[in-house]
């Protein structure tokens, strides 16, 4: 009661002297706008510009509706704190009410100070609890205190009124987190000639969560299990096997396939006890396809099919979402693809390096001439490489060696006139089968 005696005090004494009608037209108080979370707080600054006039002071009430915010605190500014020459004013008087704030300033008693042309010049600062979902206008008022305090600046011994400029404080809920699951992506040649049938391919699927701490959410949060489910299109491809790669081996991890997707549902643990935070990408599934015979034959160039979220999947369909506190959030997919490259291939005989379409010791002699001797080299360097690792070196001669005169294992690649898959132009530039 003391501290509203003594503002209304000093909103008499800005006002003795008002004249009915007068504007500080160069003058505009300024409410702030902002936010404050559910349950939670939010800062909104009072600030004031002026022009042309020398204020030596002032006094306000700025109100809001107490069913969306109260206010919690009020602070003098940063402006106000320095305004009397660099100090803090002879008299700064601030009021709390649910309903809002007010503040009374007279910068000199001697007349020793004034402010003069500034622009955001920061009076107040208002702490506000969020009470319930929505907006409040903030507002400059006369009606807090008793008697209640006028919005007025004292210019040359007069009280005037200035414009003012309202602002709006939006109380929002905590918003519940959100995750993104992702598609991983992969590229496969094929013989143009043959075909996607039984070509492989391999897709990584992953969960992360979305950082919203900056509206007011809460990062990283604990889930306790997830269910996922993507399509294909099954004219081209087909998922042979669906692996679960969690950092653990949950309590449940059920997969299913289907000729157009798959779906898994998880959970960690049926006690509670094991909890996962995806606060960066985790890959939760790894994904096996095969191509349908027949597709893409004789289609050179890459054709892309897409890997899709679908939340239709199954039966009864199997939802995307993460579990959080025994409550499911739907999750946003990232659509990822398989790419599938036509080339047109020269088939070949493995282990056959001289191209004569027999495999015997005349091929380890063009094998270590080309490698040691600068031999002559072969136009089909992936029938060289016998063991089909990927590249002709020292280890294919002993391979070749050891399986004609060592009953070896036979060479990795085509017995027959051949391809195989992943196999480009490159890799074997002519015809290496007598045709």
């Amino acid at each position: 009661m003391k501290n509203q005696l003594i503002v209304t005090s000093i909103a008499l004494l800005l006002t003795y002297v008002l004249c009915a009608g007068a504007y500080a037209q160069d003058a505009t108080f300024n409410a702030g706008s902002g936010s404050a979370s559910l349950g939670g707080s939010g800062t909104l600054s009072m600030t004031m510009d002026n022009s042309g006039q020398d204020i030596a002071g002032w006094s306000f009430g700025v109100c809001n509706d107490t069913a969306i915010a109260t206010v919690s605190a009020a602070n003098s500014g940063a402006d106000t704190e320095t305004a009397k020459n660099g100090s803090a004013p002879d008299f700064n008087q601030i009021g709390v009410f649910p309903e809002g704030a007010t503040q009374g300033v007279v910068l000199c008693f001697t007349g020793c100070a004034v402010v003069a042309d500034v622009t955001g010049f920061e009076l107040l600062t208002v702490d506000y609890d969020g009470i319930a979902e929505g907006q409040t206008a903030i507002e400059f008022c006369n009606t807090l205190g008793a008697p209640p305090v006028a919005t007025v600046v004292v210019v040359n011994g007069a009280s005037l009124a200035p414009n003012q400029t309202g602002g709006v404080l939006d109380v929002v809920g905590v918003p519940d987190p959100e995750f993104t699951y992702t598609a991983g992506s992969s590229s496969t040649n094929y013989p143009s000639g043959g075909g996607i049938g039984g070509v492989a391919a391999n897709a990584g699927f992953s969960i992360a969560e979305v950082d919203n701490t900056s509206i007011g959410g809460v990062f990283p949060n604990d889930t306790q299990g997830f269910s996922m489910g993507f399509a294909n299109d099954d004219s081209l491809v087909t998922p042979v096997a669906v692996n679960v790669t969690l950092p653990f081996t949950a309590d449940f991890a059920e997969t299913n396939t289907f000729s157009n997707g798959w779906t898994v549902g998880v959970v960690y643990s049926f006690t509670g006890g094991v909890v996962l935070q995806f606060d960066a990408s985790i890959e939760v599934a790894n994904v096996d396809y095969e191509g349908v015979a027949g597709a893409l034959t004789g289609v050179e160039g890459t054709t892309s099919t897409p890997l899709t979220m679908d939340s239709g999947l199954g039966s009864p369909p199997v939802s995307n979402v993460v579990v959080v506190g025994g409550g499911s959030l739907p999750a946003t997919g990232v659509e990822g693809s398989l790419e599938f490259t036509g080339t047109t291939t020269n088939p070949f005989i493995s282990g056959d390096c001289n191209g004569d379409t027999i495999v015997n010791i005349a091929d380890i002699v063009w094998s270590l001439a080309e490698l040691f001797k600068a031999g002559p080299t072969a136009n089909c360097e992936i029938a060289c490489d016998v063991n089909l690792d990927g590249t002709h070196d020292a280890a294919d001669p002993v391979y070749t060696a050891n399986y004609i005169f060592l009953s070896g294992p036979a060479p990795a690649g085509p017995a027959t006139c051949d391809t195989v898959a992943g196999q480009t132009p490159e890799d074997c530039l002519s015809d290496n089968c007598g045709g």
